[in-house]
């Protein structure tokens, strides 16, 4: 049999549980620029999870890269997807980087992706689509994070385009679609206080989603530094939540306090229930 062509930027990766509960990768495949570490079992309130981290020996994303990266959790797994660091877009000659996401979470599995902040450089152009499908008794956590640019370098909104667009499915279902396009300099420009525009997206079909929502609220309004705000997708699928984060750690401190507060929610841990 012939194996499969792997694109450049491609990077594939299959999840299964184990007879002992401990979730291992059954299929990987991954081409430049895209690498992802051995597995980890780090989470000591889920020792069957496992973390993979996404590397990029580039440094960061060019204008001509068409990046695409699948992901599947078969049930009973545990995958935490993250990047090694803040996502630095380079800006160039070509259509601006490109990444395609596409999620499958089995009924008992979760996925948790939260990869690092994007930070476009001036004049780069960012494209991300996000295709997520849960069957009802499965879960993912996603978060993304785009910063004004290089704040250090003095740097804000000096960019040319962040657009990224989600879709969630339930059972291969569409439920919800959004879509979030910053073009620095328009007039939409005014409506962001803040140096970091965050989204968490919770897909828990079959989940109480209003004891959810009042704990992800509840953990919102405790959070300095950050304003936004939450609401239940339709058919009670699960949450969507958007916040604005005036500094770096304020955001880190909001990404993994609200986790926190998912995670305790929908899959309490030993120390938990």
């Amino acid at each position: 049999m012939t194996a499969p062509t792997i694109q450049p930027g491609e990077l594939g990766i299959e999840v299964v549980a184990d007879s002992a509960g401990r979730t291992r990768t059954a299929s990987l495949r991954q081409r430049y620029p895209q690498r992802v570490t051995m597995p980890l079992h780090c989470d000591p309130d889920r020792p069957g999870a496992v973390t993979l981290c996404v590397q990029s020996p580039s440094g960061g994303t060019f204008s001509d890269d068409e990046l695409r990266t699948t992901v599947a959790c078969r049930a009973g797994s545990h995958l935490h997807l993250t990047t090694q660091s803040a996502t630095q877009v380079f800006a160039g000659d070509g259509a601006g980087a490109r990444h395609h996401l596409d999620f499958t979470v089995d009924r008992g599995a979760a996925l948790e992706y939260y990869p690092g902040t994007v930070i476009p450089h001036t004049d780069a152009t960012f494209t991300q689509t996000i295709d997520v499908n849960v069957e009802t008794g499965g879960l993912y956590l996603g978060w993304e994070a785009v910063a004004a640019g290089r704040i250090a370098h003095g740097e804000r909104y000096g960019y040319h385009t962040y657009d990224s667009a989600i879709l969630a499915r339930v059972d291969g279902r569409a439920v919800a679609r959004d879509r979030q396009v910053i073009r620095p300099g328009t007039d939409a420009m005014s409506l962001l206080e803040g140096d970091y525009l965050a989204t968490l997206l919770v897909v828990a079909p079959g989940a109480d989603i209003e004891a959810l929502l009042r704990r992800l609220r509840a953990t919102l309004d405790d959070g300095s530094g950050c304003s936004g705000g939450a609401g239940r997708l339709p058919a009670h699928a699960g949450v969507f939540l958007r916040l604005i984060a005036q500094r770096a750690p304020d955001l880190h401190r909001a990404r993994t306090d609200l986790f926190a507060a998912a995670r305790s929610e929908l899959m309490p841990g030993k120390d938990e229930s």
